[in-house]
């Protein structure tokens, strides 16, 4: 095997270094270099998640000072009229002795609807639904029109107090934690079952898939779930994929390559198609410090965009 030892020029600093020039492209870029690149990378990524922590800071010192200026006057001021009533009481030297008060109680709403997994997957065993109504209540409104469902896995646990808000009457977030695909697909009729006729219903589903079947077979059983909800309802949602902080570049672009496919797909479907990936793309800190969920901030933005989608229809 042949060699030559030269001198060779680092294209980045400009110094040169003693070593075999044999099959040394023209750009190259010396090891020290190459250090210093991969510790500035580094030292990106740890600012970046510095900075999530930070804004975690700010949103509870934002909590803790709200709860401070409404809620501590509210409890002293009542705090202060107890003990005003209490030494009036004891001045006037008066015994009053009444009857115990009856307080009627009953529970105004019905326990939440639970769908419990067949445990076929393996990763979706249970369910968490809000924002729904019980009793005779729930029957009539949901017989009435303008129901609106976001079915999901994990990503879309904490949405509801932005979707739902002061519609809960009419509107519902199913959670199903590791859900994948297909999971929604066998589980889309008990979920829908009572739902009324014409249910806007939107879908936020794939994450666990990724990365774990080829791109065709999952476009497969995405196909499959369209269909599935063709047959009950008219007005589909699906919701694109959110980028993973701290994944892969090859896991990220997987998933924006999904998301186009996607895109594509509910054209010719008739479905709408939300894509997010703007909104969450290197806005690490809406995010959750696993890198996977998204936060406080995340869930503000993925509450709004879904309520103003299901408004369209």
């Amino acid at each position: 095997m042949s060699f030559e030892i030269g001198p060779m020029v680092c294209s980045a600093c400009n110094m040169w270094e003693i070593r075999d020039i044999v099959g040394v492209p023209g750009d190259y870029v010396c090891r020290k270099c190459v250090q210093l690149q991969l510790l500035e990378d580094r030292i990106e990524r740890l600012e970046l998640r510095l900075d999530s922590y930070r804004s975690t800071h700010d949103v509870e010192k934002l909590v803790d000072s709200t709860y401070s200026e409404l809620v501590t006057p509210q409890v002293k001021g009542k705090r202060t009229e107890r003990e005003r009533v209490a030494t009036s009481q004891r001045s006037s030297r008066q015994v009053v002795q009444e009857s115990p008060a009856v307080i009627s109680l009953r529970n105004r709403y019905s326990i939440l609807d639970t769908v419990e997994g067949d445990g076929s997957s393996g990763e979706c065993s249970s369910s968490q639904v809000h924002g729904t109504m019980g009793g005779s209540a729930a029957q009539e409104g949901r017989k009435k029109s303008g129901r609106a469902i976001v079915i999901g896995d994990s990503i879309v646990r904490e949405i509801d107090r932005h979707f739902c808000g002061r519609k809960r009457d009419s509107r519902m977030v199913c959670c199903l934690p590791g859900a994948r695909v297909r999971d929604v697909t066998e589980r889309l009729q008990n979920i829908l079952e009572g739902e009324g006729k014409q249910p806007a219903v939107m879908v936020h589903i794939g994450t666990n898939d990724i990365g774990k079947k080829r791109d065709e077979v999952l476009q497969g059983e995405f196909r499959k779930l369209g269909d599935k909800l063709k047959s009950r309802t008219s007005k589909v949602i699906i919701s694109g994929l959110l980028p993973v902080p701290w994944a892969s570049q090859s896991r990220n672009r997987r998933i924006l390559q999904m998301n186009t496919c996607l895109e594509k797909w509910c054209k010719g479907e008739g479905f709408k198609f939300l894509g997010h990936w703007n909104q969450f793309w290197g806005r690490w800190e809406q995010y959750k410090q696993d890198g996977l969920h998204v936060g406080w901030n995340g869930t503000n933005v993925l509450g709004g965009v879904f309520a103003s989608a299901v408004g369209e229809h």
